[in-house]
């Protein structure tokens, strides 16, 4: 065979694979660069808009830092959010509480030993008192230049959900990105040691809110609890695959992340997935998207937790932070949590997933969550 006939041959395959792969295509671009590849002229900014990004975001940068290094704003109109005043994780052995039921009326039955990893956590708030801006629970819209870097505390809510009980016969299902992948089996395990608890994990890396053509979360969530009336408990881990522009059914251009079109739209998707939960009766632990090495990725998960918080509580759901857990702050990234005799690595080197035993101690922060009873 001639070259030319190869390369026609090779040419005429390459088109063909295209074709048949070509929404995967699209798709991946789409997560990655996060534009369309067949109209990204049309999605594109001007020069102007791109310069006064760039400025913007240098002069947010530099708020930001100025807040953390002397701890008060720099002008009379900001809200200074402190970081809590978080304790490093000690081992201790408690046991567990099992709720039995008999003719006489219930009572509690002590387990066996088991090790946890128990935290201390000091809440403070100090807003400026002369403030002109207003806090807003049910729809709080987070501006860098208006907040510091901060904490999502995992306080008791304005109206406290009701506790997570489960039995035998129930099922948790379980749903994030490669997050709550390492997480998840270790919970499958001690869920089902413990208590005989089935569960399913749907956890799949790559994914999130942003992107529904890639992976639809509130669709997948909604049809799984459709089919399978047992679950009373959804878990939910996501986050780090999210803070991007995306797009926007109607729109031309991109909503970039953070505006109203954004925010909009995303506390949309997150309200999908509670008011499918409620609509089947089922509860919701939602697990808040701990600090990151890298600044951009950090602060976006800090924009990220206050639209996860604000919606679960308007729902009256379980809002779990995991900074306390890691032994880091949204101020200051760590590999490492100290205990009484040692240091023990609960992040990888990629500054985003965690180790086997970080996974552990978010599973083991899971099970604390639930009651089983009998």
């Amino acid at each position: 065979m001639t070259a030319k006939y190869i390369l026609v041959v090779l040419s005429f395959t390459a088109i063909v694979l295209m074709g048949i792969y070509y929404k995967s295509i699209l798709i991946y671009w789409q997560q990655t660069y996060h534009s369309d590849l067949l109209h990204s002229d049309s999605l594109t900014y001007t020069a102007t808009e791109q310069q006064n990004d760039v400025i913007s975001e240098d002069e947010t940068n530099q708020q930001n830092i100025a807040l953390l290094e002397n701890d008060v704003p720099t002008q009379s109109n900001d809200i200074a959010l402190p970081a809590n005043d978080v304790q490093q994780p000690k081992l201790e052995v408690t046991q567990s509480e099992v709720i039995k039921e008999d003719g006489d009326g219930k009572h509690i039955e002590k387990q066996s030993n088991q090790v946890e990893y128990s935290h201390e956590q000091i809440v403070k708030d100090n807003v400026e008192p002369e403030t002109s801006n207003h806090i807003d629970n049910q729809n709080l819209t987070m501006n860098q230049q208006d907040v510091t870097l901060t904490e999502v505390s995992d306080v008791p809510l304005l109206d406290s959900p009701a506790p997570i009980v489960l039995t035998e016969h129930d099922k948790v299902f379980f749903a994030g990105d490669s997050l709550m992948q390492g997480v998840a089996p270790y919970v499958k395990k001690m869920l089902f040691k413990q208590y005989k608890i089935e569960s399913f994990d749907l956890s799949k890396q790559s994914t999130g809110l942003a992107y529904p053509s890639a992976f639809d979360w509130p669709k997948a969530i909604n049809d799984n609890l459709v089919a399978n009336p047992s679950i009373k408990l959804l878990v939910v881990f996501l986050g780090p695959n999210d803070p991007w522009d995306f797009p926007v059914k109607g729109y031309v251009k991109y909503a970039k992340f953070k505006s109203e079109l954004w925010e909009e739209q995303y506390r949309l998707r997150i309200e999908a997935i509670l008011n499918s939960a409620r609509e089947h009766n089922v509860q919701v632990l939602w697990l808040a998207a701990p600090c990151m090495r890298k600044p951009k990725l950090n602060e976006g998960m800090i924009y990220l937790n206050i639209l996860y918080k604000s919606e679960l509580e308007r729902n009256q759901q379980h809002f779990l932070t995991t900074n306390n857990l890691l032994g880091c702050t949204y101020e200051k990234f760590n590999n490492f949590i100290e205990t009484d005799k040692e240091k023990i690595k609960v992040r990888v080197d990629d500054g985003i997933h965690f180790t086997s035993m970080g996974q552990k101690i978010l599973a083991k922060a899971i099970m604390e969550k639930i009651t089983f009873k009998e």
